[in-house]
Parts: C-alpha cells; structure tokens; sequence
C-alpha cells in the first residue's frame, strides 16, 4: 500500500468514539494494519482482538470474509510474537465459524493452524491438522497445493520419528511437485526421504536420494541447501562403512555452515555429534573426546531456557 492510499492514522482513533459496530470495527481492522506495518505487533493484535470481539457481538450479518481477515490478522500478529499455539487455536476458532458457510477458508485455516502447531514444537495436533487439510481438500486445488498437504504431513511424521509413515506423504509430495515443475521444493522432500531411509536402515535409498539433494543444491549453487545435503550424505555413507568419505562430507557441511553469515547453531552440534561416532568407529577416541568436550558448553547455551 502506497503512502497515498495508506489511511491517516490520526484521524481514524479521532473517528472512533462517534462510530459504533461494524464502522468502528472497520476502523480497528485499518488501525491494526497501520500498527502490523510498522512493526507494533502487540498493538495489531489488540485491535484486531477488539474488531473481532464487536464483530461477532452484532445481531446483523457480517460477511465470512470479513472474519475471515479479522482471525488472520490475529493469527498472525500472534505469530510475530512468537506465540504460535496461541495463533493455532485462534485458527483452529476460524475453523468451527467457517465451517458451514466457507468450507475451503474453513480447510486453509486447518492448514495455517497446522504449520503454526508445527511451529510451536506440537506435532501431534499439527499432524491432526494436516490430516484434516488433506481430508478435505478441493479436487480442483493445484499440485503445488496437493504436494503442500502431502509434505506438512510428511515432515510432521519425521519430526515424530513415525518414518515409515512419513515415506509415503513425502514421495506423494514429491510427484506433486514434479508435476508442476518446483526442483527446489522437491529438494525439501528428498531431503525428508534420505532422513527416513537412513532412519531406516535403508543405505542404497538414502545414499540414492542424498545424492539427489546434492545434485540440486550443488546446481542451484545455494550453499545452504547443499550445507544441509552434504550432512545427510555424510549420514547415508556411513550405512554402507564409507566411513572417510562419511567424515570428509560431514567436516565439509560444518565448514559451510561456520561460514555463513547466520550460523546455524543447532545443525553445527548434530554435525560434530556424527563426526564425533564416525571417530568412535575409527579408534580415535581422544579427537572424539576433544569434539565433546567442546561441545559441552555450546550445547548448554543453546539448551538454557530464557530467564
């Protein structure tokens, strides 16, 4: 929204007190916008808080999509907040209005109430979410949209280590996405996959969809996604004893990952943790000891819990 067309802020609060209803409520939903944009996320979500709550204290008819907007608006104050299983419920709200009269903003609520769960550690209830999205979703929607249902489902079955049941969700996702020609979302899912068959004991898969997930990331140039797919392929070599190309793999994803401009603190623990086996497995157990010892600490500042 251009400065033009953004509303004068001063003026909506003075036309408060003279408005009632659904006119004040308006003026909440434009205020909270205003507040959204610069940031004052605390301030957007009481006010879209206070434009629901007059909203559905009205005995006249207020359309869906007006609610609709309201409860994304709080949701996703919510989630800049960082109080995403909050902004789950209120979705999960949405939903039970929806229902009845938009049962397809019903269902995309189902979703932005499972990627928020997902978010919030809940796996379980983002499962349950995702199910649902799946279950009711519109034979017209995209195989960009199908292939999103199938890989939410996936990767919450990997986050609750339910692998074999995760497989399926995720090569789903992956036709999906070939379907409609997304290399790199297919990325996201071989990456799940070689999890689940390294998981499973499965070498000649996980080294075969490791390998996918270098080729990509290595063609795409994105040193992230090949950080990343070289952690796994250092993971899937060790099935079959590969154990030198296993460590020069996983050392190579650590020195990426060090060399980012925003390190990734937890995956440089996993990292040194596998190395630290890889070591183990080799006799060289003071190196191994070396690597714990340092881990120690980082390990403890990442686990200490906000005071």
């Amino acid at each position: 929204m251009s400065k033009e067309n953004k509303p004068d802020e001063k003026e909506l609060w003075k036309k408060i007190p003279s408005t009632q209803g659904a006119d004040r409520a308006d003026a909440y939903i434009e205020l909270s916008h205003l507040a959204y944009d610069r940031g004052d996320h605390k301030a957007a979500l009481a006010l879209c808080q206070s434009a629901r709550e007059i909203y559905e204290g009205l005995s006249t008819y207020i359309g869906t999509s007006q609610l609709l907007h309201v409860y994304e608006g709080i949701t996703w104050s919510l989630r800049r907040l960082d109080r995403d299983a909050e902004a789950a419920q209120v979705a999960l709200d949405a939903v039970a209005l929806l229902n009845e009269e938009d049962p397809l903003a019903a269902t995309e609520m189902f979703r932005d109430a499972g990627r928020f769960y997902y978010a919030a550690g809940e796996y379980e209830k983002s499962l349950e979410c995702h199910n649902k999205a799946i279950a009711d979703c519109n034979p017209d929607m995209t195989d960009t949209n199908m292939g999103c249902d199938e890989y939410n489902c996936g990767s919450t079955l990997v986050q609750l280590k339910r692998y074999a049941e995760a497989l399926p969700h995720l090569l789903a996702a992956r036709c999906y996405f070939k379907k409609s020609k997304e290399p790199e979302r297919i990325f996201y899912c071989d990456e799940y996959i070689t999890v689940c068959y390294i998981e499973l004991n499965n070498s000649v898969e996980a080294i075969n969809y490791a390998q996918k997930t270098l080729d990509f990331a290595v063609t795409a140039q994105k040193r992230v996604l090949e950080t990343w797919a070289r952690y796994r392929m250092g993971c899937a070599k060790v099935l079959i004893g590969e154990l030198d190309v296993a460590e020069e793999e996983l050392r190579e994803a650590l020195s990426m990952n060090a060399s980012s401009s925003d390190v990734d603190w937890d995956l440089a623990v996993e990292v040194e943790l596998e190395i630290v086996k890889i070591l183990i497995t080799k006799g060289r157990v003071s190196e191994a000891e070396e690597i714990t010892r340092r881990l120690a600490n980082l390990k403890d500042i990442l686990e200490d819990e906000e005071i």
